[in-house]
């Protein structure tokens, strides 16, 4: 059973702007991609972010929670890393999904 004042901090989530999830000053994302492809998808991404690589790799696009880069996952992870980002996880095989950080 809900309280009323768990309705209204429920309702503010619901209504506040996107951001990137944050935790302590750091934002967090995730790509995904295999080492023989030629495109990659990361998520949790800024709109700023998201329009300096889809302006780098020509091409990309907007997917469902984030953004298909139409280049090999190696030089997606090099360019974030010249926004900032590192890397601070992996996992997987054949698809291998990278968790990324920034410092704010």
């Amino acid at each position: 059973m809900e309280s009323k004042g768990s309705q209204n901090v429920l309702s503010n989530l619901l209504n506040a702007p996107i951001a990137p999830i944050t935790e302590d000053g750091v934002v967090y994302i995730a790509i995904k991609g295999s080492l023989h492809a030629n495109d990659s998808s990361v998520f949790g991404l800024g709109e700023e972010e998201i329009k300096a690589l889809t302006k780098k790799y020509p091409g990309s696009g907007v997917v469902v929670n984030g953004v298909s880069i139409k280049a090999n996952v190696l030089d997606a992870i090099n360019s974030l890393a010249q926004l900032g980002y590192k890397v601070v996880t992996t996992t997987g095989d054949t698809e291998i999904t990278w968790t990324m950080q920034r410092e704010l």
